[in-house]
């Protein structure tokens, strides 16, 4: 479980810090681009503040044990939700790119892992 929140932790802060500081790299890979400083912003705020949050959900998790069930269901909520998207995305637009594929390999498995570890500690009893 730790081991799980560790790549979380670093999955999200990772990501988070990189687009905080470089919100224009969204273009290159993801085709996401800011056209005013007002854009910029938005990509700061929603893919290196929310992300940079999310992490700091599972540093939570990490050091109070108790929130573990919490941050695991916050992650398969967000990811979910994300995947969830994404999928109507490929359906409008009819089109996948390796960038997708591989963003929501780590959704879906995302998803996936923290429903199959909330339940392990539904079961302990944590």
């Amino acid at each position: 479980m730790a081991i799980f929140l560790v790549y979380l932790m670093l999955a999200w802060f990772g990501i988070g810090a990189w687009l905080i500081v470089d919100p224009t790299a969204l273009a290159g890979y993801a085709g996401v681009a800011a056209l005013t400083p007002t854009g910029e912003t938005e990509l700061r705020a929603m893919y290196g503040g929310m992300e940079l949050a999310i992490g700091g959900a599972a540093l939570l998790a990490l050091l109070r044990p108790r929130w573990r069930c919490h941050v695991l269901f916050l992650n398969g909520v967000i990811a979910g939700g994300i995947a969830g998207g994404r999928l109507v995305g490929i359906a409008v637009a009819g089109n996948i790119s390796v960038y997708t594929v591989s963003a929501l390999t780590f959704e879906l498995s995302t998803v996936v892992i923290c429903v199959l570890l909330a339940r392990r500690l539904q079961r302990s009893g944590e």
